[in-house]
């Protein structure tokens, strides 16, 4: 499995999304996964994940999928579609998305693509923009987040600095940086990801041997992307776009 960045806004009394807002969170990322090229994975933050109840519908399970199409285009939103559906056992419904005790949640595979790892935390920070009474937990299995796990709420990051070495945290309240520096002119042209290697049974034994040594192309030694120090010299800064940066 490739590097993914994980988020989700837990399900409590502090966080708030309101459906006009979720609604909006829906469009912003259809806009980023149709927009930009995606060589890991797409965002997937959900809601709902939903499965055709094969006891009511039987093999024919493109009936839910054409159900939900005739009423987004009537104007309902997800959440009235996903009542509406479960109401007829149409579907089964797990809420919260992947995460246990989630409001929604979700992730992106990104391997050693350090540009839609920017991509993922310009969506998210735009996120907590858009659902103001909400915070947005994110776990970063690279380096593209230095602390790797952020809290961002209303266009700011939030670190728990008893949770990060006290190295990286004296680095980032240095240099006010938590997110790297990433130059995409690296990333034109960038091969999609694949954890399949073809004709693997049919390659020599050193063939294979320098196959399985190369463990970057699953994606996790992202950091030898950078230049220097966890970032690029020059590139897009995404620290220049938080409102604010706290300690807690």
């Amino acid at each position: 499995m490739p590097r993914r960045i994980q988020f989700k806004v837990t399900n409590n009394r502090e966080n708030f999304v309101s459906t006009e807002e979720w609604e909006s969170i829906r469009s912003l990322q259809r806009w980023y996964n149709s927009e930009f090229f995606w060589t890991g994975g797409k965002l997937d933050f959900r809601r709902f994940l939903i499965f055709p109840n094969y006891d009511r519908v039987g093999s024919d399970s493109a009936i839910v999928r054409t159900r939900f199409e005739e009423l987004e285009k009537r104007g309902y939103t997800e959440e009235e579609i996903v009542d509406e559906l479960e109401a007829r056992e149409l579907i089964l419904v797990k809420r919260g998305g992947y995460e246990e005790g989630a409001f929604a949640s979700g992730f992106a595979r990104v391997a050693d693509n350090e540009f839609n790892a920017y991509l993922v935390l310009d969506f998210l920070l735009k996120v907590s923009r858009i659902a103001r009474t909400a915070s947005i937990d994110v776990l970063d299995e690279g380096d593209f987040v230095k602390t790797h796990s952020v809290r961002l709420a209303g266009g700011s990051a939030i670190l728990k600095a008893t949770e990060v070495d006290a190295r990286i945290i004296d680095e980032v309240r240095a240099n006010r940086r938590i997110f790297a520096v990433v130059n995409p002119d690296k990333y034109d042209g960038h091969p999609q990801f694949s954890n399949l290697v073809s004709e693997f049974c049919e390659l020599m034994p050193d063939e294979r041997a320098k196959v399985l040594a190369n463990w970057n192309w699953l994606g996790y030694e992202s950091k030898s992307s950078f230049d220097f120090n966890g970032d690029d010299f020059y590139g897009f800064d995404l620290n220049q776009k938080l409102s604010n940066l706290y300690f807690i």
